[in-house]
């Protein structure tokens, strides 16, 4: 494996992200900060995973249960519709999933299946019954650029392959031009391959990537009963990221090796070298980097997360942290957390999967929180305080919370699922009790919700800063029983 001098990863990593002189001193200073989760609409036990997004649209799906999102200005996404694809066949959580041209792409054991979303949106036809091709098992996909190449992979590191033995791997291009009628047109075996056992797959400007236990490959695909190797590198990796263009990063449990990618393709450029958090300290398991990332190309950060590795089957736990990395900031060392680098806690005692950025938020799936929303860099934090709907007194109530942001919070508004409540007062002394770094208040509002009709509803909090930046800064599902359950009638007292 090559091995480069962080001082040339940093004066590249400066010359492909420069910024204007006289600056102040640049430092991933945004951490990440749960903002809204949605609940989960299904159990994570056996269940294909994934999150995509098409223009204002958002797909998650959970097992055989399919939720599409819409996107709002307000920071949080609200379900527009939920599916259960009743013939979906797959069924483990390890399988692959991949979406592009309004076609998702699902496979494990029990094959290949496409399933077309084109007019899933809200008030639209049922989701179609999903095409299938047997006889395959994958847990690795990636679709190209255009949408017309698809590759698929079991990689080596789930095989149970004895050491002494050389246990090969098959990379499968799908031509899906039509994805009512992928087919496959070619196989890459590893027995031909410089690199190893394959491990992961990607596509760069629809270049086909693949990364091995000894080194990674590029693939000149254009003619899909012919790939073409037009590049390698010593570099090894499990797992690969790719914003599709110009970046890709090759990682493993402790490190991730961002390379710079041209078009057309001559070479990887090593760009930034980064390695796990210090958050060993008190944990008996070791850690490790979550095998899913994502580049976010707006921000010019790397958004990794941190697991603890189960000890049985050398695989991730339960997710701790995030660990994003900032592209633009100089790799300068001697503190902890990193100048470049900037760590958050996550919440929820669980493993989660499939990071996603739109915007300054990212979006990620836990197995038992759901689909859970994270802002940065002076998003807005707080929270609504109530237990649920009956603890509210009849004829008028008083909901309340707390809110805190870079900048001065200037107005809260409430809304009911996507209809405003109004706006509350913000006031009091400062809550005390919130660990923050910035001034929290609290925030109340009267109103009636007697009437509110029966089932869940999603309470939305709005805030608006003194520069007139507007965001959801947090939600909470509330379940109402119905007219006239809705809320207690306080007792009574009489005097003697």
């Amino acid at each position: 494996m090559r091995v480069f001098s962080r001082i040339g990863l940093t004066l590249l990593a400066v010359a492909l992200f420069a910024q204007p002189a006289f600056s102040q001193p640049s430092q991933a200073n945004c951490p990440l900060t749960l903002v809204a989760s949605n609940p989960p609409a299904s159990s994570f036990g056996f269940s294909p995973k994934g999150v995509f997004r098409t223009g204002n649209r958002v797909y998650v799906l959970r097992g055989q249960f399919l939720t599409t999102y819409t996107v709002t200005d307000l920071g949080d996404m609200q379900i527009a519709r939920e599916d259960f694809i009743n013939k979906l066949a797959n069924r483990t959580n390890i399988g692959a999933t991949a979406f592009g041209n309004n076609t998702l792409y699902v496979a494990s054991e029990a094959g290949l299946e496409t399933v077309n979303l084109a007019n899933v949106t809200a008030g639209g036809p049922a989701v179609p019954d999903p095409i299938r091709v047997s006889g395959t098992n994958y847990h690795r996909l990636a679709l190209s650029q255009s949408g017309n190449t698809l590759a698929a992979l079991y990689p080596a590191s789930e095989m149970p392959c004895p050491p002494s033995t050389v246990c090969p791997t098959f990379v499968d291009l799908w031509n899906v031009t039509n994805p009512a009628a992928p087919v496959r047109v070619a196989s890459i075996s590893s027995t031909t391959s410089v690199v190893g056992g394959f491990n992961d797959v990607a596509f760069n400007y629809n270049n086909l990537v693949v990364t091995g236990t000894a080194g990674t490959v590029v693939y000149d695909v254009s003619n899909l009963s012919l790939p073409r190797i037009i590049g390698t590198n010593a570099t090894p990796g499990t797992f690969l990221v790719s914003n599709g263009a110009n970046l890709l990063a090759v990682g493993n449990d402790t490190q991730i090796l961002t390379f710079s990618v041209t078009n057309p393709f001559s070479f990887l450029v090593p760009m930034t070298l980064h390695s796990l958090a210090t958050l060993q300290v008190g944990r008996a398991n070791r850690i490790m980097f979550h095998p899913q990332a994502y580049i976010d190309d707006a921000n010019n950060r790397l958004i990794t997360m941190v697991d603890e590795m189960d000890p049985n089957r050398l695989g991730p736990a339960r997710t701790i942290a995030f660990d994003v990395f900032d592209y633009t900031v100089p790799m300068f060392e001697g503190r902890d957390p990193r100048v470049y680098e900037s760590v958050s806690w996550l919440e929820g005692d669980e493993l989660k999967y499939n990071p996603v950025a739109v915007g300054p938020l990212v979006y990620v799936v836990g197995e038992t929180t759901g689909l859970q929303t994270y802002g940065a860099c002076g998003q807005m934090a707080g929270a609504i305080e109530l237990s649920n709907a009956t603890t509210l007194p009849c004829g008028g109530a008083e909901i309340h919370g707390w809110v805190t942001g870079a900048q001065k919070i200037n107005s809260v508004e409430l809304f009911l699922d996507n209809a405003s409540l109004g706006f509350a007062t913000i006031g009091g002394p400062q809550r005390i009790d919130i660990p923050s770094t910035t001034p929290v208040f609290t925030w109340r509002i009267g109103t009636v919700l007697d009437a509110t009709a029966r089932g869940n509803h999603i309470l939305r909090a709005v805030g608006t800063d003194a520069n007139n930046n507007r965001r959801q800064f947090t939600s909470m599902n509330v379940f109402f029983p119905g007219a006239g359950q809705n809320c207690a009638n306080r007792r009574r007292t009489t005097s003697h």
